[in-house]
């Protein structure tokens, strides 16, 4: 059996002679079952453009504005054929609402028997055989042994140990890291927990499973390590939905590359002296001493910085090659030496086999870092706390993406409210590779001429001259007493956020929030309910948020979302532009900024009920050439610099009848 064919695929409440038309049209099988339904013909165009390209077996990129319904317009589609379907979204609460919330009703009302598995990366999976074996190194953290028991007894009755189980156990928890089900310590078939094990179970159900629904990190995790049995969790597909297409490039150049940090070599070192007989203590030891001398070679502030060249005080330019070439020879030396000694033991532990497998890996991990004379790559590292990361990246993955994904998946779909600029799909099809694609552009559902209104301030400072934080912040002060709070302040860096909350906090008298105070997730529930609030958040608030109704009027982005320029990854795109001919400022940097920018101005239209503000202090847009390249791109709605017209159309929306609901 072709295990990419959906096991109970075709079993629906729907017939052959069913078509699209009889789901989403205006008297479809959505409007019964759905009070709500209004019919939208770009959801109709889109699940149409979606099944063509799975009958047919080619890829689709297609963008879909808010207010499309697109989850529903590739879920339904996708569900017709007879292939397991594979989506796969960048955010955790896309990821979420599919499982909760969008499946569900299609079981219900189309699929009743519909097979489902929700798939994770494993370090969200307890590890049974390390929540046993690691008591004894847990005990050192304080309430370790409570926490210890209360994992033991939620072990018992949990069907998935999924750690989203435990509200007790946050996302930076230490005690975490001791026992989840990470492929490097994993024993596979070799375990005697082996068929009790969550990430085994998790695995089985998505061989069996007509939809599986996973997050890009996985997916490109998984794609990186498929001809590793243990890495590998995802079954074979016939078909690929990619939501929130957007966010690929940087997700799978992550995965692409390779990763070498100190935390990696601490745990191994720690594992090994916990498993490991004695006499190889000595050479472990000698295994952390040349490491930690490598990671001290560099620099100590935080942020990521070129391994081949580092700025340093006065201006000049520091090959770190020359300083790292003798500890980097030394601690590749004795893991070569580690590699040997483990080799040799004849009475080998249970868990000799995984940790000659990460040493293999670390000692790979090594070399390709430290290989530095591929053009095709750039190596970098970052510096995070006490973390140091060390890195190699493919500049480019529109090749490897091309090769390894699209040449070999029958037919895949990527869609995003936000894929084209300037009205095309030129910048996604160079950056990923998918260069045959069918391309579809469908409009929202949304009237923002009506709805909404864009300030662009003229004759405002430069984002970098020194009077523009306090006329910036004088704005942003009319623009909430004018919406009564109720908005999203959103900054392109934290040092931007920080400091304009601390302004605020001494001047306003709404509620004002700040990312990082809270979870994500919490710091959005007090957002919608407590009246009058603001938030002031960065990058990752600029996406996958969905605030509706009263509690958000306004959405104010200080500058154009452009990347830094000296960021490696993003450095070494440019370059790699500019030497083969283009331009790399109108190639790359523009069309992200673009798309970046329509991610965060699309937080404030969620429904055709909502009003609101649009505001971007940024004077570029009226003073530079690639401006209007921006205004092009964005949504189709009055753009002033006048706050008398802002507040002309506050009071319009507010006439009866024309007001959010």
């Amino acid at each position: 059996m072709d295990e990419s064919v959906s096991p109970l695929a075709g079993e629906s409440t729907i017939s052959k002679r069913t078509s699209l038309k009889d789901i989403f049209g205006p008297s479809g099988r959505l409007a019964e079952q759905l009070p709500q339904f209004e019919y939208r013909p770009s959801q109709l165009r889109m699940a149409e453009a979606v099944l063509e390209a799975i009958e047919n077996r080619h890829h689709l990129c297609v963008e879909a504005g808010t207010g499309t319904g697109k989850t529903l317009a590739y879920l339904i589609p996708a569900l017709f054929s007879k292939k397991r379907v594979v989506i796969s979204t960048a955010t955790k609460n896309l990821q979420d609402q599919l499982f909760s919330k969008d499946i569900p009703f299609i079981r219900k009302h189309l699929f009743p028997k519909l097979s489902v598995t929700y798939m994770k990366g494993r370090n969200n999976y307890l590890c049974l055989k390390r929540l046993y074996e690691q008591k004894e190194q847990l005990l050192p953290f304080q309430g370790a042994d409570e926490e210890w028991q209360a994992l033991a007894a939620w072990a018992e009755r949990t069907e998935t140990g999924d750690r989203a189980e435990l509200d007790w156990v946050g996302d930076r928890d230490p005690f975490w890291n001791w026992i989840d089900a990470r492929s490097e310590t994993c024993l596979g078939q070799k375990c005697d927990l082996f068929d009790r094990c969550f990430v085994t179970r998790m695995r089985q159900r998505a061989f069996e499973s007509d939809l599986v629904v996973v997050n890009h990190a996985l997916f490109f995790a998984n794609l990186a390590l498929e001809r590793d049995e243990i890495g590998k969790l995802l079954p074979d597909f016939g078909v690929l939905i990619m939501d929130e297409a957007h966010e690929i490039e940087d997700i799978a150049a992550s995965h692409f590359g390779r990763r070498l940090s100190n935390y990696q070599i601490e745990e191994f070192c720690r594992d090994c002296l916990n498993h490991l007989p004695p006499r190889l203590s000595s050479t472990v030891g000698r295994v952390r001493e040349a490491a930690s001398w490598l990671f001290k070679q560099l620099p100590e502030q935080e942020g990521r910085f070129s391994l081949n060249f580092f700025r340093v005080p006065g201006g000049g330019l520091q090959d770190f090659r020359e300083r790292l070439l003798g500890p980097y020879q030394k601690l590749k030396s004795v893991l070569s030496l580690l590699f040997s000694e483990m080799q040799l033991l004849e009475e080998r532990p249970v868990e000799w086999e995984p940790l000659v497998r990460r040493l293999e890996q670390l000692s790979l991990n090594l070399d390709g870092v430290f290989e530095m004379d591929n053009p095709d790559h750039v190596y970098w590292y970052e510096r995070r706390r006490r973390g140091i990361f060390l890195h190699v990246t493919p500049i480019d993955v529109a090749g490897l993406l091309k090769e390894e994904l699209f040449a070999r998946t029958e037919a895949a779909v990527l869609t995003s409210a936000t894929l084209t600029t300037e009205g095309n799909f030129d910048y996604l099809r160079g950056r990923l590779g998918v260069d045959g694609a069918e391309e579809l552009s469908v409009p929202g559902e949304f009237d923002y001429a009506a709805q909404s209104i864009l300030l662009v301030p003229a004759r405002f400072p430069s984002p970098k001259s020194p009077d523009y934080f306090l006329r910036a912040l004088r704005l942003i002060r009319q623009i909430l007493d004018l919406t009564e709070g109720h908005a999203f302040l959103l900054f392109t860096s934290f040092q931007q956020m920080d400091r304009f909350h601390q302004a605020l906090q001494r001047d306003i008298e709404f509620p004002l929030f700040k990312q990082g105070e809270r979870p994500k997730n919490r710091l959005l529930d007090l957002f919608r309910e407590t009246p009058n609030a603001v938030l002031c958040a960065t990058a990752s608030f600029w996406q996958g948020v969905d605030v509706r109704g009263q509690a958000l009027r306004a959405v104010v982005i200080d500058k154009l979302p452009f990347q830094v320029p000296t960021e490696p990854v993003v450095a070494a795109r440019l370059n790699r532009l500019q030497r083969d001919g283009d331009n790399a400022f109108v190639k790359y940097t523009v069309p992200n900024a673009i798309i970046t920018l329509k991610q965060g101005l699309g937080r404030l239209i969620r429904s055709r009920q909502d009003r609101g503000l649009l505001a971007i202090l940024d004077s570029r847009l009226r003073t530079r050439r690639y401006g209007e390249l921006f205004l092009r791109s964005l949504p189709n709605c009055p753009v002033t610099d006048n706050m008398d017209e802002v507040r002309n159309f506050f009071q319009k929306v507010a006439s009866p009848g024309l007001g959010r609901t």
